[in-house]
């Protein structure tokens, strides 16, 4: 017979991973927000007011709250996303509302998704209450199947009318775990459970019922306080820039086109090299002048050195700058990183003449 769920309430510790937003309206003057996360689940409400992110309709959180509940009675997760102003109230910009009920009673054991692989240590560190195989038995309970038969090297089971076999070469992974549980987390996936995934949800605002106010991607795991203390929370911190130093050496230049005439009547150019990085042109930095150069030549052994944050993972430089002098947040822009190179005319009584540039990549 199958394991009918239990019949009365049930106490739950809810993890919400909210990862990021995207597509949001804007709600102040400058076209954009200032968005921060408030999660409620009864009567507990989770989420601080300045822990906000200014100046974007794209934010990456990349917080975790943890929140615990009884369902069904408290079965209605609440995802809001407020406006930051600094004279309250705040205006709500969008919420998502999931049934945490449905997800703890469904049959595809959507509570906590399935990961990829079996770890017993690292990031991806089985997070679930039971290990894979005891899950397994579970699920067979639940459904009304016998038990599984597992080998006892674990490397060989029997589930229902099937055999399942353990690959016998190596892990591609660390911290692989026994070979039982990575077997019955194999088969787990072979009974079509849901996976572990990132879900993309609506926001919806009372005040304009059916127009989208954006999405946000998020993950939920409930865990019933009845089967023991789950496994470590994910941590999906967003990364944080590292320093780093470009030094640039300007050694000479050639074949510069010359720009003025001497007093000879000879064309000739008097020559300098400027240069920035993208996006910081407050940056920006040049040699001194080759006076005088009659064949496009110019010699300055000149050395540029340029600080900058950079996101290997995004293969991006981070730039927080204020948009007006009386801006109270710092808006922070991600740009490519690409080195600029101008070479000019330097000119006494008139304006510089430009010659020429390059990019570094090209």
């Amino acid at each position: 017979f199958q394991e009918l769920p239990p019949s009365q309430p049930q106490k739950c510790l809810v993890r919400v991973y909210i990862v990021r937003a995207f597509d949001l309206p804007p709600r102040d003057r400058n076209g954009l927000c200032d968005p921060y996360i408030r999660v409620s689940l009864g009567t507990k409400t989770l989420g601080q007011r300045d822990q906000y992110i200014p100046n974007t309709l794209e934010p990456v959180f990349g917080r975790l709250f943890e929140v615990t509940g009884t369902i069904p009675l408290e079965k209605d997760l609440r995802v809001t996303l407020m406006d930051y102003d600094l004279l309250p109230p705040d205006q709500e910009i969008g919420t998502t509302t999931i049934d945490l009920e449905n997800r703890l009673l469904s049959r595809f054991r959507a509570h906590c998704g399935l990961p990829a692989l079996y770890r017993t240590a690292g990031p991806g560190c089985w997070r679930d209450q039971l290990p894979p195989s005891q899950e397994l038995e579970r699920f067979a309970r639940t459904r009304g199947l016998p038990a599984p038969e597992f080998s006892a090297e674990g490397t060989a089971v029997t589930f229902g009318d099937q055999t399942f076999l353990l690959s016998h070469g190596p892990p591609t992974h660390q911290h692989p775990g026994a070979p039982r549980e990575r077997l019955a987390l194999h088969v787990l996936h072979a009974c079509h459970l849901v996976p572990e995934h990132l879900e993309t949800r609506t926001l919806y605002n009372s005040t304009q019922p059916g127009l989208e106010q954006g999405k946000v991607q998020m993950w939920v795991d409930v865990f019933p306080a009845s089967l023991g203390p789950p496994g470590p929370p994910v941590d999906i911190t967003p990364r944080k820039p590292q320093r780093y130093e470009l030094r640039c050496v300007v050694w000479n230049t050639q074949d510069v086109d010359l720009a003025d005439v001497n007093l000879l009547g000879q064309r000739m150019s008097d020559i300098y090299v400027t240069g920035w990085l993208e996006g910081m042109e407050e940056q920006r930095q040049r040699t001194d002048v080759h006076y005088r150069s009659l064949q496009g030549e110019g010699n300055f052994n000149w050395r540029f050195v340029f600080p900058f944050e950079y996101l290997v993972a995004e293969q991006l430089c981070v730039l927080p700058q204020k948009e007006h002098f009386w801006s109270l947040d710092e808006t922070v822009l991600k740009v490519p990183p690409k080195l600029i190179l101008q070479v000019w005319d330097n000119d006494k009584f008139s304006a510089d003449d430009f010659l020429g540039k390059t990019l570094f990549p090209p």
